[in-house]
């Protein structure tokens, strides 16, 4: 296959040339090429690596609800964005030791995915032997696990005890902790405090959550970095202040690496005080207009690591007539829009240029979680995995173009800049002008590297 014609952007740059695939693998980029027997005309478009969004939840079940989006409906909406690789999330149930909650996992998406996948595990307790255990998670490929500092009560949540004993051995191991990072105690807290004064409605989902709750998470973990020398990643921060304080220990050489989600750059809180708050819950919660702009800053800065979309696509009718915040299920759907709104409210509005768009969405992510230079680039070798993006149209985003189950966007009515044409995977178009059609059960499972210090993030 021959990509002719595009503008072929990395994260190190862009350049007009044509892209030679072979055998589902990335051969030349050059301008000049000669035409093979397949030739995709990318003339105006932008020829990017694939996405890889590192946190996705397909088919979670919280034991008291399940998404909308199983493995099928949510990989195929992935392919529709522009994303060739999602990193989902294998719960570890109680009692259950690491291998098992991987091949559960494995079991429920294989033959079901439109696109590449990989898989962080999420980590509530420590069997006994777990240092066994987390050494042949590793050379199994899978190198991450998510702990969760808060939903006390829940198959999620773990102590302090258990997350620091994991640290002290995940940076020997090459495993990377990712921490969900809220205070348990602060949240439960002001969440009974509200409660009290019968303020129960959706229009306090976010004051319940208030944003010292991250900071102190976050803090409690850069100090558990330190303490161990092993890395964390901390998942869609939606404060400003905790990226400084990752910025902060970063320089004094703590591994420490930040990721938000397009909905803190561009939604607000005052969202909870509308009739459809619904549409907008998830954890953390927005937060308001201040502290989004400086949201930007810090991305703009390159104190942001890397942009996953944390899809999570509960349906409104699940919420229906749901008006409490401790009973609602927090999230929403994401997948297929990152691409979208970071170009268009990110590189159209000069807050970032395409090589940023690509450094966050793609290179990034490949890189911290053991999948590059496989995924997330476009240099020989590399898989054949590219989006191919018109950078031009202009259009109103609706949620009847998208593909979710869940049936709805929280970005209705923006106005967006661009569209993606195509999405190839390991040679293969997946996804083209507006129709599905590659088959589910192409995606197969990616092993991850070891997390690597030395893989620098640009």
């Amino acid at each position: 296959m021959l990509i002719r014609g595009g503008r072929v952007v990395t994260a190190d740059g862009e350049h007009d040339a044509d892209v030679l695939i072979r055998a589902g693998k990335i051969a030349e980029v050059r301008p000049g090429l000669d035409a093979s027997d397949d030739v995709i005309d990318a003339t105006g478009m932008l020829v990017m690596p694939g996405v890889v969004d590192p946190h996705t939840h397909l088919l979670l079940d919280t034991g008291t609800a399940r998404t909308a989006d199983d493995f099928e409906s949510g990989s195929l909406s992935a392919a529709a964005g522009g994303v060739t690789t999602y990193l989902d999330f294998a719960p570890q149930q109680p009692g259950q030791r690491f291998a098992e909650a991987l091949q559960t996992r494995l079991g429920l998406i294989e033959g079901r995915s439109y696109v590449d996948y990989a898989i962080h595990l999420i980590i509530a307790h420590l069997p006994p032997g777990w240092e066994r255990d987390l050494a042949a998670l590793v050379d199994a490929g899978v190198t991450s696990a998510k702990v969760y500092t808060t939903y006390r009560d829940t198959i999620f949540y773990a102590d302090d005890w258990t997350w620091y004993r994991l640290m002290e051995r995940s940076g020997a191991a090459g495993f990377l902790v990712q921490v969900h990072a809220e205070n348990d105690a602060i949240v439960a807290g002001t969440s009974q405090q509200l409660v009290d004064e019968g303020k129960r409605s959706l229009k306090y989902h976010a004051i319940a959550r208030p944003a010292v709750a991250e900071t102190e998470a976050v803090s409690r973990g850069l100090v558990f970095s330190h303490a161990t020398g092993s890395p964390v990643y901390f998942v869609h921060l939606s404060t400003p202040g905790a990226i400084d304080l990752i910025t902060d220990a970063r320089r004094r050489g703590v591994p420490a690496i930040a990721e938000t989600c397009p909905h803190y750059l561009l939604l607000d809180d005052s969202h909870y005080d509308q009739p459809d708050a619904a549409r907008y819950v998830m954890t953390p919660p927005l937060r308001n207009l201040e502290n989004q702009a400086r949201l930007w800053e810090r991305l703009s800065g390159g104190t942001i690591h890397s942009v996953g979309s944390d899809h999570c696509g509960f349906s409104l009718s699940q919420r229906s007539g749901v008006d409490d915040f401790r009973e609602i299920s927090p999230g929403i759907p994401g997948v297929e829009t990152s691409l979208l709104l970071m170009h268009s409210f990110g590189v159209r509005q000069q807050r970032m240029s395409r090589s940023d768009l690509v450094r966050l969405l793609c290179t990034n992510p490949a890189k911290i979680f053991g999948l590059w230079p496989r995924k997330g680039d476009l240099q020989p070798g590399s898989d054949a995995d590219v989006v191919l993006f018109d950078p031009r149209p202009e259009r109103t985003l609706h949620a009847a173009e998208l593909h979710s189950r869940a049936g709805y966007t929280p970005y209705e009515g923006l106005q967006v800049t661009g569209r993606v044409m195509a999405t190839i995977c390991r040679g293969k178009v997946v996804f083209r002008d507006g129709k599905v059609i590659g088959k589910p059960g192409f995606g197969g499972f990616q092993r991850c590297a070891p997390f690597s210090r030395e893989v620098p993030l640009t």
